[in-house]
């Protein structure tokens, strides 16, 4: 089943799926970055103040996630969706009526909780629990609401800002929602069921998948944590965050350090977005045919072939080779990583897995700009960053492909 016909059948889960990626914008970094001049100037702090704010939100914000993420395992998909879309609601209504640091620091928790937390969260748990033979295409799908929202949401706001203002813009934002994810939501979910799926299974696929799921145990989070595969995929996602955090971070400077231009640097960001889209599509069919454990341990290989290319050349091809394997990585990780969470924990417990797995990648987006601030002012290069994160990819590469081949599945 190619991708075409494979949306056509599952169209109404897999564009619920799209739809909550996409409005995961509002809490995403790359969104709420564009309000930092307004609050710079209204609440008359600098970027120092608002870093540490930012990132203890996104902390409290991954912290919270580890406990309210599990809930989607107890309850219906459209009750905990209808809850994620009220808060998000809430987050933007509150954001616009801040008046002093606290205030902001609540709201930037709830927008960064609800957001970038639980919306994602929400649309990749459906597709790994829903889909189990074409668990990878359902992810892949899933994923496109990113890059349609890093398109989309960044003009919409500035434009938004610009004409009503940043506190207007928060309540459009939030009529936005109320007017468009809310009765999406309500008519995709509205008749949905397990039963909907059509993933072409064979007699012989459906029984098994059945008999697995009768034997799939039901996890805590304190049994997941004792589990030696945890920790061994916890390295990749950590570093996959902090590591996109700190480059669209430190774009302005890796480019003034080169002897690039920034227009340049921002240009090739480009490059990424499509290298991202289009491996985020070849994950599905990927990670299907081969299954996600032997595809995981290599995800963060093309990232380290880019850093490569930004520490040994000079000219300013390298910045596009650069941004295209980054790309590379960015678009196999969320496929991938939802995937191998379903194959090695089953799909019982997958609310309380991602959750867990959620923090991780929320913990590393908050530390990424701060460990390369200590590094830099320490004395180090960014040569001399990029190689030591070079290092620790490769072994971590080396290890997991290793410890894969001994390691137990214990969906099973």
């Amino acid at each position: 089943m190619n991708y075409y016909q494979f949306f056509i059948s599952n169209w109404k889960i897999l564009l619920f799926a799209i739809v909550f990626t996409f409005f995961s914008g509002f809490g995403q970094t790359f969104l709420l970055s564009l309000y930092i001049p307004s609050f710079l100037k209204e609440f008359n702090i600098n970027h120092t103040v608002y870093s540490t704010l930012y990132a203890a939100a996104t902390l409290l914000s991954g912290f919270t996630i580890i406990f309210a993420g599990k809930i989607i395992d107890r309850v219906k998909l459209k009750a905990f969706a209808f809850t994620v879309v009220a808060g998000i609601v809430f987050a933007n209504l509150f954001a616009s009526f801040v008046f002093n640091l606290f205030t902001l620091f609540i709201a930037i928790f709830l927008l960064r909780f609800f957001g970038q937390g639980l919306l994602s969260h929400t649309s990749m748990t459906a597709m790994g629990r829903y889909f189990s033979k074409a668990r990878g295409k359902a992810l892949s799908v899933a994923y496109l609401g990113f890059p349609l929202a890093e398109a989309i949401f960044p003009i919409a706001i500035i434009s938004t800002i610009t004409v009503i203002g940043w506190r207007q813009s928060f309540q459009a934002s939030a009529i936005a929602i109320i007017a468009v994810l809310l009765p999406l939501a309500y008519l995709l979910l509205r008749n949905f069921s397990r039963e909907d799926v059509k993933e072409n299974l064979s007699i012989d696929d459906g029984n098994k998948l059945n008999e697995e799921n009768l034997n799939q145990k039901i996890w805590s989070q304190k049994e997941i944590l004792r589990t030696s595969i945890f920790y061994l995929l916890a390295p990749t996602v950590f570093i996959t965050g902090f590591m996109l955090t700190a480059l669209f971070f430190f774009q302005t400077f890796i480019a003034e350090y080169k002897g690039w231009s920034v227009e340049w640097m921002a240009l090739n960001i480009t490059a990424y977005a499509i290298f991202s889209f289009v491996f985020s599509l070849a994950a599905g069919p990927i990670t299907d045919k081969y299954t996600a454990r032997k595809v995981f341990p290599f995800v963060l290989l093309p990232m380290a072939v880019g850093l490569t290319f930004l520490i040994l050349l000079s000219s300013p091809i390298a910045t596009t080779l650069f941004w295209s394997f980054v790309g590379i990585s960015a678009g196999l990780n969320p496929t991938v990583s939802n995937a191998i969470y379903a194959e090695e924990y089953g799909t019982l417990s997958l609310g309380g897995v991602r959750s867990l797995f959620t923090f991780v990648m929320v913990a590393s987006t908050a530390f990424g700009p701060i460990v390369y601030s200590l590094l830099l002012d320490s004395g180090l290069t960014f040569n001399s960053i990029h190689l030591l994160i070079i290092g620790f990819i490769v072994i971590n590469v080396i290890m997991l492909i290793f410890s894969l081949k001994g390691e137990k599945n214990h969906a099973r």
